[in-house]
This record gives structure tokens, sequence and C-alpha cells, in this order.
């Protein structure tokens, strides 16, 4: 991984480059910032220059032995840690799916946390680091460094870290060994112990600025036109894996749209003493239909279109970034979306996300949702 396969976040990368040019490495950096900012592949492009046998200013060689190990994610000194779900076994480690994470990881360094735990957890479950993670990483930094300068250990969500592992992890930062980095990823830090934070250099990651996504599409999908990337870099909220969402998904994006429309209009109707019970049971089947991903999904894009409709109410289109069809629906939808039942509503789409990504009863949660939003139109 290279410095240039990062879209943005040019600041960092320079901050990187000072910390590697004037040997002051820390034992532990702490990656913090949304989800789809590029963390993860800051932390291996960086990995990768700082064991670079011929690394210029600019970037890694990509040629020594070093860099195309690093590269491949094959090299002896570079770790993982990452959330795994262990089903009925009675104990896994994450590098009992090593081989899944690094065919992951070579197909895209970005990505939604979603989507590696549909391939590890298949709805299941929710995946989690372990307790046994903890003897793993102790054991790897007990060994010797293979070749590399430094050993990385990169923890991919250390939040999602059992207790036992994380206070193991915070003894280890504690006495750092000699030679090793670790590189904490994190898109919720306020979820770590402070200690650990404490322990580490903190770099945060901003939101990627539209340029630089639209460049990245650019380059990546010649296929599609403009206008196509121009829509997915003004929905990408400074998202990569969002751009990508909208533009690889268009079909599953209409779809929960679709399911929103008839979610409010199934709301003003049955406040109005206009039941449709048919309607009503249509719509939760239709919703528990999707995926447990695509039920987030959904519920995170009816978050931003309520949103959306509240800044049209509000007359501030300025801050709004629409598809067509969304815009046409905004015009007469957002007059029923002040500021009280635009607040309600996201907390009841919020409250919703919270009990489907806690494998709640889908077909309750959805059903709850539509009579909890009832009430305020």
């Amino acid at each position: 991984m290279l410095f240039s396969d990062i879209v943005g976040q040019k600041h960092i990368v320079n901050r990187l480059k000072y910390l590697a040019s004037s040997e002051k490495i820390p034992h532990a950096l702490l990656f913090a910032g949304p989800e789809g900012v590029g963390k993860l592949t800051t932390a291996l492009a960086f990995a990768q220059y700082i064991n670079c046998n011929n690394h210029i200013d600019e970037d890694s060689c990509n040629i020594c032995s070093q860099c195309h190990k690093f590269s491949h994610l094959i090299h002896p000194d570079l770790h993982f840690v990452f959330p795994v779900y262990k089903g009925n076994k009675t104990s896994v480690v994450c590098d009992d799916f090593i081989q899944d994470w690094r065919d992951f990881l070579l197909n895209s360094t970005y990505f939604r946390s979603s989507e590696w735990y549909q391939i590890v957890a298949e709805e299941k479950g929710q995946p989690i680091i372990y307790a046994d993670e903890a003897l793993e990483i102790i054991q790897k930094i007990s060994v010797k460094n293979y070749e590399a300068k430094f050993k990385v250990i990169i923890i991919y969500q250390p939040e999602r870290m059992h207790v036992a592992t994380a206070n193991k992890l915070l003894k280890v930062l504690e006495e750092p060994p000699a030679a090793t980095v670790f590189i904490l990823v994190s898109s919720q830090p306020e979820q770590l112990l402070p200690t650990i934070v404490s322990r580490c250099q903190l770099i945060k990651f901003s939101l990627v600025d539209d340029i630089s996504i639209r460049d990245y599409l650019t380059n990546r999908f010649p296929q599609y036109a403009e206008q196509e990337i121009r829509q997915a870099v003004l929905l990408s909220n400074g998202s990569v894996p969002q751009a990508l969402q909208f533009l690889e998904k268009s079909e599953n994006n209409k779809q929960y749209f679709d399911l929103y429309v008839r979610l409010v209009r199934l709301c003003y109707e049955i406040k109005r003493k206009k039941p449709k019970v048919d309607e009503q049971i249509k719509w939760v089947h239709d919703v528990v239909q999707l995926s447990k991903e695509g039920q987030k999904d959904f519920l995170i894009n009816s978050m931003r279109i309520t949103r959306d409709n509240f800044l049209h109410h509000a007359q501030l289109k300025s801050m709004i970034h629409q598809t067509k069809e969304e815009e046409e629906f905004s015009q007469k939808f957002s007059q029923f979306m002040p500021y009280q039942t635009a607040l309600f509503v996201y907390n009841y789409l919020s409250t919703a996300l919270y009990h489907i990504e806690r494998n709640g009863n889908d077909r309750i949660v959805f059903t709850d949702l539509l009579y909890q939003m009832m009430k305020h139109f």
C-alpha cells in the first residue's frame, strides 16, 4: 500500500512522513475519525513506508522485498487484529480468519465495517475481538522481528475488544517492546479505555474532500458518466465507501428511498384514521425481506433523508445533497417535517438501528417504528 493510494488526507500523510524522517515514530498510534475516510489505508501505507528499504521522501519504492511482502499483506512482521465471530466454537482468534481478511483488503481497503461483518458473521451475530486474542498479541510481540525494521500490529476497531483483551493491551502499551509499532484504527475512540487512548499518539482524520473523491472515482470507474460520479460525490458526505455505494448500488438506494416514501405516507394516513392494514403488513414484510445489512443501510439512508427534509423545511437547501427523485419528494413532503417532527423521527430511526445492530427481532422493530413515527404526522 502506497501513500499515493490514499484518497485525500494530505496533511496526515505529511505528518506521518515527518515522524518517519525524524525517527520519532511512536510505539502506538491511534487513527481516529469517521468510517470510510482512509484510516486503515493510511495505516497500511505507513507500515510499508517505515519498513521500505529504498523509500524516498514522497513514498515507498514498491519494488524492494519489504514492499512486495507488505503490499501483499504477507510480511511476517505485519500482524492484524480485527473483529471476528466464533459462533458455536469455544475459541477463535484473528489468525483463523487471516486469509479471508487479506483477500478482503486486497480487494479494497475502503469499505464499511458492515461489509466485513457480512463475510465473517453472515448475520448470525456481532463480531468482536475476543479475550483469546490477548495471548496471541503477547506471543507475537515476544518474538524477535524476522526481517523488518519495525514490527507492525494493526488493530482494526479496537473499540470492539473484549475487556480482558483491552486490559492486557494496556499493559503492553505501558511497557512497549522495542522496534514495534501498534496502530489502532478506530471510528469510535470514545468507547476505548481512556488509559489506552492516553498511551497513543492521536491522529485525527477528517472527512475526505469532494475533489479527492471525485478524482478517485473518475480514475477507478471510467465507465460511469460524469453526472453519475458527481451525484455520488455529493451524496458521499466525505466517505469513500459511501460514494462507492451510491455509485455501485444505485438500485439498492432506490429501493431504500421507495421504502421510506411508503413509510411516511403510511404514517400520515394512519394518523388520519386511514389504517390500510394490508399495506402496513406489506411494508413490514418488504423491509424484513432485506438482509440485516440491508436493513441497517435502509435505516441509515432514512435518517439522511429525514435530515434533508428538515433542512429543506428550514430553507437551508444549500446544505442538502439529494438525487433528483429525493429533491422532487422533498419539495412536497418537507412541509410535514418541522424541527420537532424531524427530531422525533430521526431518534426513532436511530433507535431502530440500535436494536437491529443488536439482533433485535426485525419484524417487531419495524412494526414498532411504523407506529411510533405515526404519532408525529
